[in-house]
């Protein structure tokens, strides 16, 4: 096999020299205007191709990999008092798998619970490449799995955030149901920091 970005002989997606240089956390927090806590590991630029590699049918093994060195040291670290469900933004999958899915599963911890199938949006709609003026004109239109029915917080996971418009609906339909979202985490903020 070879690494997905140098393309040099690798047992490994992405080989532990890659890892070293294209994977340095710079991690991140924005503040929504409705107030929602976005964390994230990377800046959009530093990590796109790792990010479009979703994509393919193989991106499963490097996103994999990814959130092992981030979502789940995250995870490792993160302690609260009552389980809280790591809730994957609309992880139905493509390409074979989901890519939301896979990072929501490397933060399965003491105080965190990986629930997938759990936020579905009835809008199918594609968002990326798109403007901010058509995100907001065409909402995802989420539904509530009763997953979630024995949780009071939870913890939204997607792999980008660019405007927070997604974040935040999902946190009004969360809360709809009486679910409290503590914050969000995604691989990569698309805003310059």
């Amino acid at each position: 096999m070879r690494c997905a970005i140098c393309e040099r002989l690798s047992f490994e997606a992405i080989c532990d020299e890659c890892i070293r240089k294209l994977l340095k956390e710079e991690r991140h927090t924005r503040i929504l205007e409705d107030g929602l806590k976005v964390y994230s590991f990377f800046s959009y630029a530093s990590v796109s191709p790792i990010i479009f590699t979703k994509h393919h049918f193989w991106g499963h093994r490097i996103l994999q990999k990814i959130a092992s060195h981030t979502f789940a040291d995250f995870a490792a670290e993160f302690e609260f008092a009552e389980k809280a469900a790591a809730v994957a933004i609309d992880d139905k999958p493509a390409s074979g798998y989901s890519h939301t899915a896979i990072l929501t599963h490397a933060l399965k911890s003491a105080s965190i619970i990986p629930v997938y199938g759990a936020l579905r949006a009835k809008n199918n709609v594609k968002y990326s490449g798109k403007t901010y003026e058509f995100r907001r004109k065409n909402p995802r239109r989420f539904t509530v799995s009763s997953k979630l029915k024995n949780f009071k917080y939870a913890i939204l996971v997607d792999d980008v955030v660019t405007s927070g418009l997604t974040l935040k609906e999902a946190k009004e339909t969360l809360e709809k149901e009486g679910i409290d979202t503590l914050f969000a985490l995604v691989l990569a903020d698309a805003k310059d920091n």
